[in-house]
């Protein structure tokens, strides 16, 4: 509690529980391990590649080494820091001080041999990004995928009021309105479900050189295997730096998944106005006014999605820069995806929250399309010019205040105009809903597919 208190923000603070598992992925702790991962298959690499050795105690012994990596052992290493002043570097001593207690005091100096330390952070960065990716995000969107998708199921034939620029348009149903974002969503999570991260290994000015020394005329072919084999796909040419475009692509995807739940609890707060959905009560709404049942996760959810949106686009545009062959403002930069990030798991973590509590009130919605029957005129004005008449403008001239004196004016107008009102006007409001159900059962029947799919693969 004392920890939440002091946090400077609110991500390490009040909505630490909502995040906390993201400290595997985006944590100081988190990055010194994937890069003690990268050092350690490294080595592992040029110790059979130069001595033609497969010592099978000494990997086991590299992989007690990282599996004993705790945080008292990256405490350690940042007390070597201090000295080095050079967080990479530190890593290296840690390594080569372990190797030195089980008795491999003769392989030490070819920890690291070759690199330069972005070569090590770069890969570090893709496969927090991956994992991130595939074991926390894609199926928190799954989640949210099938609580869409339930919602849109089972209101598909729910009548609601269209509402374009604010005002009454054309006939709809809550699930055709929820299908759209289940649709949306199910885009965003087929390319992320796919997503290939990308690593180098080229040395300081991205030549080689170095690492050509230690492998020969075969270092750039054993680099690709190697990158691939640690799950990432390689980029051939760089500078020091690992063009961040790859990377940029999957933040400006995050950005997209962020930018689309908040268009969702924007809609769901204007539905909750409107009284269409019905919150439960959670807690005290008001310390005044004790009638208060507010959306507070979804106005909870927008706030912290756009802090998603700016930080991401921030980053995805401003990482793709670097001075010539390297400048170290990226460095700082990117120790920003896991805030970038929280604030996106915040908002989607609410947003779901907020769909487990509501009801609809759907005796009201219909109340309401039923208080416009102005929405059913693109109804008439197109089925009177399929029999060869043009009424769009008399139907633009009628005042539609009084609802009972518009239905009769618009008799009035079909019959003059030689139509028969009891074809031209739908005899219900549910009889213009066009394919909405149609819709919303495709989209269901595409996303389980898709999901399916997904974890099959």
């Amino acid at each position: 509690m004392t920890e939440e208190l002091i946090a400077i923000t609110p991500i390490d603070g009040r909505y630490r529980e909502l995040v906390d598992e993201l400290k595997e992925y985006f944590s100081e702790y988190a990055l010194m391990k994937y890069r003690l991962k990268v050092e350690l298959e490294y080595f592992r690499l040029v110790v059979k590649i130069l001595k033609q050795v497969d010592n099978e105690q000494l990997g086991r012994i590299l992989n007690d080494v990282f599996e004993k990596f705790t945080i008292e052992e990256a405490k350690y290493v940042k007390e070597i820091e201090k000295e080095t002043r050079h967080d990479v570097e530190a890593l290296i001593r840690y390594i080569r001080a372990k190797l030195s207690s089980y008795g491999f005091t003769d392989l030490m100096q070819l920890v690291h041999i070759g690199l330069t330390s972005e070569d090590v952070t770069n890969i570090a960065y893709s496969l927090m990004l991956r994992d991130f990716n595939e074991k926390v995000l894609l199926p928190l969107l799954k989640e949210l995928l099938f609580d869409l998708l339930e919602i849109s199921g089972n209101e598909k034939s729910t009548l609601m009021l269209g509402r374009t620029h604010g005002m009454p348009a054309l006939p709809t149903t809550l699930g055709k309105e929820f299908s759209v974002y289940a649709y949306r969503f199910l885009r965003l999570f087929e390319v992320l479900s796919v997503y290939r991260f990308p690593g180098k290994i080229s040395g300081a000015v991205g030549t080689y050189a170095s690492l050509t020394e230690v492998f020969g005329r075969d270092a750039l072919k054993i680099l690709d295997e190697f990158i691939r084999k640690l799950g990432l796909e390689p980029w051939p040419v760089t500078k020091q730096t690992l063009p961040h475009d790859a990377l940029s692509s999957f933040l400006q995807n995050l950005s997209l998944i962020s930018g689309c739940a908040l268009d969702l609890c924007r809609d769901l707060w204007l539905l909750t106005m409107l009284g269409y959905v019905i919150v439960k009560r959670i807690g005290i709404g008001s310390s005044t006014m004790p009638q208060k049942a507010n959306p507070i996760e979804i106005e909870n959810a927008e706030g912290n999605l756009e802090l998603s949106i700016n930080l991401l686009n921030f980053l995805s545009g401003r990482l793709q820069t670097s001075r010539l062959q390297r400048d170290l403002s990226d460095s700082t930069l990117k120790r920003n995806y896991g805030t970038a990030i929280a604030y996106l798991i915040i908002g989607i973590k609410n947003l779901l929250s907020f769909l487990r509590r509501i009801e609809f009130d759907r005796e009201l919605m219909r109340s309401d399309v039923e208080k416009h029957p102005e929405i059913l005129s693109e109804a008439i004005q197109v089925r009177m010019r399929l029999i060869g008449k043009n009424l769009i403008d008399e139907l633009r001239r009628l005042e539609t205040r009084d609802s009972a004196k518009y239905l009769e004016n618009v008799k009035k107008i079909v019959s003059e105009a030689s139509g028969d009102p009891e074809l031209i006007i739908p005899k219900t409001y549910d009889d213009y809903l066009g394919a909405s159900t149609l819709i919303v059962e495709s989209i269901y029947k595409l996303c389980i597919d898709k999901l399916s799919k997904y974890e099959k693969s």
